[in-house]
Order: structure tokens, then C-alpha cells, then sequence
């Protein structure tokens, strides 16, 4: 919970950076009715290879607790020499579910490329358990390049601080 959050005030506060969505990249896909997966990656991957290679810098706002998508940044800071950094983002797991369950059950949210809707409540919250496993099992220590660990449990100003503090 906060991944997307936590990635928009880093990009915002890192001059010449672009964040760069991961359900942004799922909702083209759908769109093209395409699967996600693999091509999740490899569209993350090109587009961040392309941006870097202009000169921006890239903050991407998915889940990097799986080795298999840090193996994926760690090709792309490879192939363009750029430099990776973790944030750690800590939730009690019931804070996050209620923060999922409210979002997804507002019968006002309109998904879109900018905000889309991944899927229905009950399986993001089975996807969200799933995750939560993966999380308990990575250690912070076994994350190179951690910049640092915000605690998502409080108000939108607390992450804000905690997160400029990182950003510094």
C-alpha cells in the first residue's frame, strides 16, 4: 500500500525524472487485449531504457519484492549505467486491505490509463495476501541499494515527510 504514492513524491521531488506506472503499462495492455506478465517487463524495461538513454531519470511505482522484476531493473541500470535505489515501504497487512478494499469498492472510480483498475476487490485482496507472504519472506539486507524504509501505517503527511527525508 503506497507504492504508486511513494513513487510520484520521490519523481516529484528528483529534478528531470519520470515515473513510470506499472498499471499504466497493464491498462495498454488489456486495451490491445494482450496478457500482462512477462510484457509488463518488457515494456517497463524499453521504456525505461529509452528515457534513461535521453537523459531522464525513471522511478517506477510496481512491486520489487519478486527477484524476477529487481533482476529487471538491475538489467536496465546494466545496459544504460544508471544507478538503483529501493524504497522499502512498510504496512500493517489490514491497513493495506482496508486502503484496497475502500478504493476498489468506490463505485465512482472510472478506470483509466492514468488510475486503472487491475481487478475486482476480492481477487486484489487474494493478490494482496500473496504479496504480503513475499514481503515477510525479503529482508531489508538482502535489498542492495535500499535508500531507506518509509512506515505507511499513519496519514498522507507523515509519508510525505518521511518520504522528503529519504529524498534529501
Amino acid at each position: 500500500s503506497g507504492r504508486s504514492t511513494v513513487a510520484k513524491m520521490v519523481a516529484e521531488k528528483l529534478k528531470g525524472t519520470v515515473l513510470v506506472k506499472s498499471d499504466s503499462v497493464r491498462y495498454l495492455l488489456k486495451e490491445a487485449s494482450l496478457p500482462w506478465g512477462e510484457n509488463v517487463r518488457q515494456i517497463l524495461k524499453g521504456v525505461a531504457i529509452d528515457l534513461l538513454g535521453r537523459g531522464y531519470g525513471v522511478v517506477f511505482d510496481g512491486n520489487a519484492a519478486d527477484e524476477g522484476d529487481r533482476k529487471n531493473i538491475s538489467d536496465i541500470a546494466d545496459k544504460t549505467n544508471a544507478k538503483v535505489f529501493y524504497v522499502r515501504i512498510n504496512v500493517d497487512p489490514e491497513i493495506a486491505k482496508e486502503r484496497k478494499r475502500a478504493k476498489y469498492d468506490d463505485s465512482s472510480w472510472v478506470s483509466s490509463f492514468d488510475d486503472f483498475r487491475v481487478n475486482t476487490t476480492e481477487k486484489i485482496l487474494k493478490n494482496l495476501d500473496e504479496r504480503i507472504g513475499l514481503h515477510r519472506q525479503l529482508k531489508s539486507s538482502d535489498i542492495s541499494n535500499l535508500l531507506g524504509e518509509v512506515n505507511n501505517d499513519g496519514s498522507l503527511e507523515e509519508l510525505k515527510k518521511q518520504v522528503e527525508e529519504l529524498v534529501l
